[in-house]
């Protein structure tokens, strides 16, 4: 068992966390007010009212809101709400980009006792329908009339949701449904339903407790329907505390809110984090422009997905190839000064000759590149949502940008994190202060579950709660162990780790992290369990294959036309056996195929968080994954596949198999 946090101090004031105290400081110098996020949000605009809370891009300009905006926005929603029926205990769904709008919402519901929670924009209307229907909900708020669309399909099928509210009116004044409403006239009743009731709103923020419910997260839902864990203010608070021990952020400091706040992360620092510490959020004009908004930000903390990071540098390394010699090269020079500078760091202090070198690999050219992806004020950069290749954290560190991971999971927080100081390769760090650790004798991770960071259980399903949380641990279903030094290692999902026919084990996970490093696959999906070797389904990534086709004269059409070309087949070839030089030798891939479509989360191919599911796709292309096994050259596949709009088509591809090393 590993049991962080030595440091008497420490511990206190973990305790007071379980307790209680009012206020907190750690002796970093963080404060940390146990309350609810309306009653900190209160004390804020009274403390600083006309300095910027949050900052929206609009039309390329960007437009603030004050402590004193912010705080009366979430007001008058709230008592809009309570106008049309809102009462302690409802739920609100919300379902949109990342706008100030949000976070009124959210706020404004748990000012009146209430709970908001996150839906992914990009579900389709059975999935809204779904997350309604488990949550209890009673209303909703929703961006534009896109949104709006998928609720009136399914309004029949939601009877307890009384009124979506809608923040975007563009498109909307065709329709005259009164179950939608707009969100600056539920302001403008809110503001007429104070002067009626002067003083119910203060009453209501100042019965929060902390100990209430913050907010419904719902799980990625890898292995079946995702649960609602429950989170109280509580417990958001205290993995703020894990967080900021070793990543401190000044009041006022910058924070880029572009991932989704139904992922508990931006609920932790989009929320709670930023309302403690007082940093300013900002949200980027349209998830088309997140890279470009973020160079005009340069936010000193950020957090994204490993998807997203993986997408950057295929980005970047493409547009490296489009550029001119002379930059082509000092990029080339700059980076192994990098490399070599980061991996000098890793195990003792770089000398005063690297320490020159490397300023001068900065200037020449990783500062430029730190700048073009926004990050030249960054102090610290994480990694959420999935395990990303070592290969690329050593990348991005090399460019100078503060990158690390974690291991963390809804239930519980963050659990283990990497360290300026002490970041080893393939590990996700040292488990945090305040967390207790153990590896069963199965090699699961199982979590202490007597502290202030737990959840409270799964929403009106008692039955998983006990599935996972016994005899004073929680059941992660993760499979990892840590070493002689502390650092913790996450494997996979206990469920998902494969075994050979000979008895070998491999995690697959770690084998797809790995081949999302080449610019050329956007995704895989490993098989091999129970067989005689590992197998790879490979999906390309249209954009930088397709300008490799173009480089090369390779002429194509579709998707499927270009994934199925010779030289294709031979490019990925290539980038699977530079994979097979970084991965044990007994998992190494022998055969893979180019599928001949995206791996799509509209057809349950993969969570909104964009990881695989793994059953239900090897169901779905099984009959691929048998032809891998056998002696077949090609296989003739008919898929059929779902667009956005509801429409139901179908690909048909010949779809060959290629052995690595034939």
């Amino acid at each position: 068992m590993v049991e962080a946090m030595d440091n008497v101090r420490e511990k206190e004031l973990f305790e007071q966390l379980k307790a209680g105290y009012g206020t907190l400081e750690g002796h970093w110098g963080a404060k940390w007010r146990l309350k609810t996020s309306p009653q900190i949000l209160r004390e804020n605009s009274l403390e600083s009212p006309d300095e910027p809370a949050l900052r929206k891009k609009r039309y390329g300009i960007w437009n603030s809101y004050t402590w004193k905006e912010y705080y009366e926005n979430m007001k008058y929603f709230s008592l809009g709400l309570i106008s049309l029926g809102f009462t302690a205990g409802d739920k609100m769904a919300i379902i949109g980009d990342n706008d100030p709008e949000w976070w009124f919402c959210q706020l404004g519901a748990q000012a009146v006792g209430g709970v908001g929670f996150g839906v992914f924009i990009d579900c389709i209307p059975s999935e809204i329908e779904y997350f309604c229907g488990s949550s209890d909900a009673t209303f909703a708020a929703a961006k534009d009339q896109e949104q709006c669309d998928k609720f009136l399909e399914i309004k029949d099928k939601i009877p307890n949701v009384k009124k979506v509210v809608y923040w975007e009116p563009k498109g909307m004044w065709r329709y005259e449904d009164p179950w939608l409403m707009n969100f600056w006239d539920v302001i403008e009743m809110g503001r007429e339903y104070e002067r009626k009731h002067p003083k119910l709103f203060e009453e209501m923020v100042d019965k929060g407790s902390v100990d209430d419910t913050c907010c419904l997260a719902y799980t990625s839902g890898t292995t079946g329907l995702p649960k609602a864990a429950v989170i109280t203010y509580r417990s958001l608070i205290a993995w703020n505390v894990t967080l900021w021990r070793y990543y401190p952020c000044d009041e006022g400091s910058d924070y880029y809110s572009f991932l989704c706040p139904a992922w508990a992360v931006d609920q932790i620092l989009g929320f709670v984090g930023c309302l403690q510490q007082k940093m300013v959020v900002h949200f980027p004009e349209s998830p088309e422009t997140v890279v470009t908004d973020a160079r005009e930000i340069s936010s000193v903390t950020e957090l994204a997905g490993a998807r997203m990071w993986e997408e950057r540098y295929r980005d970047l390394l493409t547009r490296i190839d489009d550029a001119d010699f002379l930059k082509r090269f000092s990029y080339k020079v700059a980076m192994s000064i990098g490399r070599r500078y980061i991996e000098i760091k890793r195990t003792k202090a770089p000398s005063i000759w690297w320490k020159l070198l490397h300023a001068l690999a900065d200037a020449l050219a990783l500062h430029q590149l730190r700048d073009r992806l926004g990050y030249v004020r960054s102090r610290v950069c994480l990694v959420a949502g999935a395990m990303m290749s070592p290969e690329l954290f050593t990348f991005f560190q090399a460019i100078g940008i503060p990158l690390y991971t974690y291991y963390g999971i809804t239930e519980a927080g963050f659990i283990a994190m990497q360290l300026p100081e002490a970041a080893k390769p393939g590990s996700v760090g040292k488990v945090l202060p305040g967390r207790t650790v153990e590896i069963s004798d199965e090699g699961e991770v199982l979590i202490g579950a007597d502290d202030a960071m737990m959840f409270s259980g799964y929403y009106k399903n008692e039955g998983a709660t006990k599935e996972t949380v016994y005899d004073g641990w929680y059941h992660t279903g993760d499979a990892g162990y840590i070493d002689d030094e502390g650092y913790f290692f996450f494997m996979d999902r206990i469920s998902e780790m494969m075994a050979l026919n000979d008895g070998t084990k491999f995690s697959g996970t770690y084998i797809e992290s790995e081949l999302r490093c080449s610019r050329y696959i956007a995704d895989a999906m490993v098989v091999g369990h129970e067989r005689d070797f590992v197998s790879v389904l490979i999906q390309i990534d249209l954009k930088n294959v397709g300008n490799w086709a173009e480089n090369n004269r390779i002429a194509y059409n579709t998707f499927v036309d270009l994934s199925q070309k010779e030289g294709v087949y031979e490019l990925i070839l290539g980038e699977i056996r530079k994979t097979n030089t970084r991965i044990p030798k007994h998992s190494r891939i022998a055969s893979f195929v180019n599928l001949h479509k995206e791996f799509d989360a509209d057809e349950a191919e993969m969570t909104r968080t964009r990881k695989l599911k793994r059953a239900p796709l090897e169901a779905k292309y099984q009959e691929i994954i048998d032809a891998v096994y056998t002696d077949k050259e090609s296989i003739e596949v008919h898929t059929e596949v779902k667009y956005r709009d509801g429409r139901v088509g179908a690909v048909r591809a010949n779809v060959r198999v290629m052995k690595v090393n034939a």
